[in-house]
């Protein structure tokens, strides 16, 4: 298994996405994975400027020059991008859906430019834009439709997209992603990035949803919050329970477990590390009690590599 630095991890770091190269590159991952720009998607001025990081990337923020120019940053550290995270959403209706769906392209084409092997989809919205609210299986076989179209613009450039279990979705549990990769997969390349903790938000048992996706896997995404009954902490995905960040060794996930099931099952891809997501929607002072950026991203390497060597020893 590799390791890939998420690039939430400099969203407040002046240098931005090359900040997160020169940490994965000091501290011995093997991959970044990229946060796509979120300013041009549909929606409020407020959500997009909350999610807005100095980390992400944007077909329409970065010139055709600048991108050869990262590539080779990027590779001169020894690195290869994994992902791009595009939140444009591809099921709207109407002039909004067409101009998201072409957005979504562009996120491909800059992914391509990059060498990334995937562009990963946000797969969330059922507000329609137009005043309405689509039904949970009206958004799921709108998104359906709407990845089958960029999907074969992603075949041409040979980019694959990537679904994720995201609380509060249309990909909310195994289910839902096994049946989306099934209708998708004959059009282009479709993998699964499977979070534990996102499961958790929603209200799943992890384990069983990790062991239904046995064999589909391409990516694990690793983060650890910590659930709490009470309303102490800002996110409350589901409105019971409140729930606070912590580092991978310290909260309700046991990350050892957890990756000596996932190679047992046969998983040996890599493994996305998440310092915050700012996407959540919590505010920025949500954040501010976490460790210095830089202390994680050397704490959870040594943490994770440490992880590996006992997974390997029990296998």
């Amino acid at each position: 298994m590799q390791l890939a630095l998420y690039g939430s991890i400099a969203w407040r770091h002046p240098f931005g996405f090359a900040q997160v190269i020169d940490w994965a590159e000091e501290f011995g991952w093997n991959l970044v994975d990229a946060r796509g720009m979120a300013l041009d998607i549909p929606g409020s001025p407020k959500k997009k400027l909350t999610a807005f990081g100095y980390d992400m990337l944007g077909p329409r923020q970065i010139r055709r020059s600048a991108r050869s120019e990262l590539r080779k940053r990027i590779e001169d550290a020894g690195l290869s991008l994994l992902c791009i995270y595009c939140s444009a959403p591809v099921n709207l209706p109407g002039a909004v859906g067409e101009e998201s769906r072409k957005l979504f392209g562009e996120f491909l084409e800059l992914a391509a430019d990059l060498g990334a092997a995937w562009v990963r989809a946000i797969n969330n919205s059922t507000d329609d834009c137009q005043g309405g609210e689509m039904s949970p299986d009206q958004a799921f076989n709108e998104t359906v439709a709407g990845l089958k179209i960029v999907g074969e613009r992603a075949a041409e450039l040979g980019v694959g997209v990537m679904l994720e279990n995201n609380e509060n979705t249309t990909t909310s549990n195994a289910q839902a992603l096994m049946q989306m990769q099934d209708e998708i997969g004959p059009v282009c390349r479709t993998g699964i990035a499977f979070d534990p903790v996102n499961a958790f938000f929603q209200g799943h048992d992890p384990i069983p949803e990790l062991d239904a996706l046995e064999g589909r896997i391409t990516v694990l995404h690793l983060k650890n919050v910590r659930r709490h009954d009470s309303e102490s902490f800002q996110y409350m995905p589901r409105g019971q329970y409140s729930y606070e960040w912590t580092s991978l060794a310290d909260g309700d996930m046991n990350w050892g477990d957890l990756l000596r099931r996932a190679a047992a099952g046969g998983f040996d891809g890599p493994l996305t590390f998440e310092y915050v997501n700012p996407f959540k929607g919590m505010p920025t002072g949500y954040w501010d009690c976490l460790r210095e950026p830089d202390e994680a991203a050397r704490e959870e390497a040594d943490y994770l590599r440490g992880l590996l060597s006992e997974t390997a020893a029990a296998l």
